[in-house]
């Protein structure tokens, strides 16, 4: 039986755990990156980065768009989009800053092999089976157990360290209870049946919305709602979509289907020394369900506690949940404020409230997409993501961490 000691024990090689990993390592912690499948694996995602999380990449990680292109994972950079009702024509408009649009399986490959060559020790096929939170050790189906002075579960919605946490009461469940069920699909592309840029489809399911991505060789379509108000319908309204659009014929399409946070952040993500980050905290954007920036955001903040607290391990938690508060969780509160407010009327009235507001004040909402301004009441951001100010104890001159 293998045993291995660590600094920190890292679950789940995504992008919030690649993104922890990397900080770590290059700070020159002893880290081991566990994930139950090896890279590059299938990651169904629409793939999109706003700026936002474009000026994260290049700040934390030096990873620019041109980057993107030359690793083969930048598969658009387009600045239109169309947001589209049931039975109306779609308002389309071109914005300042583009949206990127990734392969995420080439993306997360990526993240992950800066994460490697960083120093992290990526262990792939190491499937969690258990958590030990007394003595900070994972244990995964294979029989192996893995030690350190920190945990981070990066892994997902249905995280084992998040279900540890919870049967160890050591963590509450979210005061705003609800997942976003989700259902994808990758169809061939054909001149002219789709739109060739990111749209969004209001009016085939309630408190949700369709999308459709121009992705490498195909189009990604999809369909996301709260399963708590939608329930059964999600299968549905997808097929719904999908006759919309011509595709009619709904069985020889590989649906897969998937679960978003939704506004079901956990207030304090984590106890003492072990952590969660990404899905498994539930950071996502609770009216479009944006993902990616969260995820890296949250890891970054992740692996800033940890260091803040090396010489104090079980101050982690508050430190993190400090970060939080200050960085993510506004926003996240506010996000879910509006879509309570828009998705609380009639189905008939999501569509023509969305597009006033674009037709209104177009610059704030896609500002606010963007990330340069904030969900509460539009405001301009007043430092760039991905730039907190310095940890304590962290070198200056490490630009990594700025």
């Amino acid at each position: 039986m293998e045993k291995a000691a660590y600094d920190a024990l890292i679950v789940g090689a995504g992008p919030a755990g690649s993104t922890a990993a990397f900080l770590l390592a290059s700070y020159g912690l002893k880290v081991a990156l566990l994930d139950r499948r090896d890279f590059p694996r299938p990651k169904l995602c629409g793939g999109l980065l706003t700026w936002k999380t474009i000026r994260l990449l290049e700040t934390v990680f030096h990873i620019t768009p041109r980057t993107l292109a030359e690793n083969g994972v930048l598969r658009h950079a387009i600045r239109e989009y169309r947001v589209s009702g049931r039975c109306r024509r779609g308002v389309r408009r071109t914005l300042d800053h583009p949206f990127h649009l990734v392969d995420r399986e080439a993306y997360d490959h990526l993240l992950l092999q800066r994460a490697i060559s960083a120093g992290a020790d990526f262990r792939p096929g190491k499937a969690v089976a258990s958590v030990d939170l007394k003595r900070c050790e994972v244990a995964t189906r294979n029989g192996e157990k893995w030690t350190g002075r920190f945990i981070i579960g990066a892994d997902g919605v249905n995280s084992r360290v998040r279900r540890a946490l919870l049967r160890a009461r050591k963590i509450a469940e979210p005061r705003h209870p609800g997942l976003a069920a989700a259902l994808e699909c990758v169809v061939p592309r054909q001149p002219g049946a789709f739109p060739d840029h990111p749209s969004i489809y209001y009016g085939f399911i309630p408190w949700g919305y369709a999308w459709s991505f121009p992705a490498k060789g195909g189009q990604i379509l999809g369909i996301a709602a709260l399963k708590s108000k939608a329930g059964r319908r999600i299968r549905a309204g997808f097929r719904d979509f999908l006759a919309h659009l011509d595709l009619e014929d709904t069985n020889p399409l590989p649906i897969r289907a998937h679960a978003i946070p939704y506004g079901n952040y956990l207030d304090t993500p984590g106890n003492a020394n072990v952590l969660l980050a990404g899905d498994a905290a539930g950071v996502a954007d609770p009216f479009l369900g944006e993902g990616i920036y969260y995820a890296h955001r949250s890891g970054q903040l992740a692996a800033q506690a940890l260091i803040e607290s090396r010489s104090k391990p079980e101050s982690a938690a508050g430190l993190y949940r400090d970060g939080l508060r200050r960085v993510i969780h506004p926003e996240l509160r506010y996000a879910r404020a509006g879509r309570q407010i828009i998705f609380s009327l009639p189905s008939s009235l999501y569509y023509p409230v969305l597009t006033a507001l674009l037709r209104l004040m177009p610059k704030a909402c896609e500002e606010t997409i963007q990330g340069q301004r904030t969900f509460r009441w539009f405001r301009k951001v007043k430092t760039l993501p991905g730039c907190p100010a310095h940890p304590s104890g962290m070198d200056p001159s490490n630009q990594r961490f700025l």
